[in-house]
């Protein structure tokens, strides 16, 4: 195989790590109550560009960036859209999701529903304690300190629920899908609810590798998918 065609495929392969852009039917919702009741907004092709590979594991982080090409439009996507479809895939924008008063910052993440009225994403651990921790680490060890607090938190992918509006100032407090969260969702099945806590360490159970695969069993997942006649 020639230099040149190895290096057009190389090129093809981090295109299609990097980017999408799709042609098919896409629109956006501005508010969680939108989305409920299914009242969308009509856009026209949104070109999906993710910055890093975190994706590829449970679909995490705050990476994607989407853009249609007009600047006003762009404008709405970054800063007041809650939600955008392209096709099925649904992407929230993290712009305005808070956790113990502490934020991921700009950016879309991708998400399903899960159960009749929420939805999950996956994202790097947030939280006072983890921001206490950063803190902590930057004063004591300087700007290495805080990268490597952030490259932990990174490395921390665990599952967080949509399931409420904004408040007056279009903050969305968002939950942490921990112990007690998992045991409500999961309560009628106790096979899962073994299978769940096997593992000991509780960080480790909190993980999204961890939870997904339990959730799917639970078929909270095929809940939200729309009947078929």
């Amino acid at each position: 195989m020639g230099k040149a065609r190895l290096t057009g495929i190389a090129i093809s392969a981090v295109l299609l790590l990097t980017s999408i852009d799709v042609n098919g039917q896409c629109r956006y919702c501005n508010t969680y109550k939108d989305f409920l009741e299914d009242r969308w907004q009509p856009l026209d092709t949104v070109y999906c560009k993710s910055h890093s590979k975190s994706h590829q594991l449970w679909w995490g982080g705050n990476d994607y960036t989407l853009t249609t090409g007009d600047k006003n439009t762009d404008n709405l996507l970054k800063k007041d859209a809650f939600v955008v479809m392209q096709g099925d895939s649904i992407y929230i924008n993290c712009r305005n999701l808070r956790y113990e008063k502490t934020h991921f910052g700009n950016g879309y993440t991708k998400a399903r529903r899960i159960g009749k009225r929420s939805l999950l994403f996956v994202n790097r651990l947030i939280g006072t304690e983890v921001m206490n921790e950063q803190v902590s680490m930057g004063v004591m060890f300087g700007a290495i300190g805080g990268m490597i607090t952030v490259s932990k938190q990174n490395k921390q992918q665990v599952c967080y629920v949509i399931s409420k509006g904004g408040d007056s100032k279009g903050l969305i407090n968002i939950r942490l899908i921990d112990d007690d969260l998992m045991k409500q969702m999961i309560d009628q099945h106790h096979d899962l609810y073994k299978e769940y806590f096997e593992e000991e360490d509780e960080m480790k159970r909190m993980l999204a590798e961890h939870i997904i695969p339990i959730l799917e069993k639970s078929g909270l997942f095929e809940q939200a998918k729309p009947k078929t006649e």
